[in-house]
């Protein structure tokens, strides 16, 4: 059985867009469309569980963080589970390695954090920046991968991811979730990004993805903060 991802590509991608995502603004980071293999891509899709179908956890922080998650790998579908390993193999940790220059990364078996993700109409994620330890691993989260399983993505649908400066002042990118494009960037604990604008597809379309995260036991002593959870841009209040 083939990989979710073709490796000669993947070969291309890290030899021509390694320049590009050290360059990135805000902040390293790199889009890559078409990112699995197709018929696997629909086959995610059509298949992604639903609100009824898991024991999702539930994030409801309204004007935070409203979405569903799942990191329960025995409880998904074949093909998810297949690629969530797929993604967590030697040769894939290798090809981010060369993409980032980021050396000796760590896979996570507990996928804290990351898994499935949905969200439904109305959900957000605001801008925020992630925890930046894992304290089974004691590692470092050092990579964010997000790839988008909504077939069919509209502009009126929203659940643009935003890219924000480092200082969490001004959103500097919007990068559309389109189906199959999976998006790569560093975690900093000043790398902000969401999505704020709540996703406005009608039930029952639902922004769909995979999300995996990437760790190193060491990081640049510049980047090192004290451990800590989620931080939040907190909104702007009204006058």
């Amino acid at each position: 059985m083939p990989y979710a991802f073709d490796l000669d590509r993947l070969d291309r991608i890290a030899t021509e867009q390694a320049g590009n995502f050290a360059r990135a603004r805000p902040y390293p980071h790199v889009v890559m469309d078409d990112f699995l293999r197709p018929e696997l891509a629909l086959q995610l899709a059509r298949e992604f569980p639903q609100p009824a179908d898991l024991a999702w956890d539930h994030y409801a922080a309204p004007g935070l963080e409203v979405k569903l998650g799942s990191s329960r790998e025995e409880t998904f579908p074949e093909a998810h589970r297949r690629t969530i390993h797929d993604l967590n193999t030697g040769i894939f940790v290798r090809f981010l390695e060369r993409l980032t220059g980021i050396d000796h990364l760590l896979t996570d078996p507990h996928l804290a954090g990351a898994g499935l993700h949905l969200t439904r109409a109305g959900g957000l994620l605001g801008v925020h920046a992630d925890f930046n330890w894992h304290e089974k691993l004691q590692a470092h989260r050092r990579l964010n991968l997000l790839i988008y399983l909504t077939p069919d993505w509209k502009p009126e649908y929203g659940g643009e991811l935003q890219l924000w400066d480092t200082q969490a002042t001004r959103m500097e990118r919007s990068i559309e979730p389109r189906f199959n494009r999976a998006v790569l960037f560093a975690t900093r604990s000043d790398t902000f990004h969401g999505h704020p604008d709540p996703w406005r597809a009608p039930e029952p379309i639902n922004r769909q993805s995979i999300a995996m995260y990437y760790y190193t036991t060491t990081r640049p002593q510049e980047e090192i903060r004290a451990p800590h959870n989620t931080l939040y841009k907190v909104p702007a209040q009204a006058d």
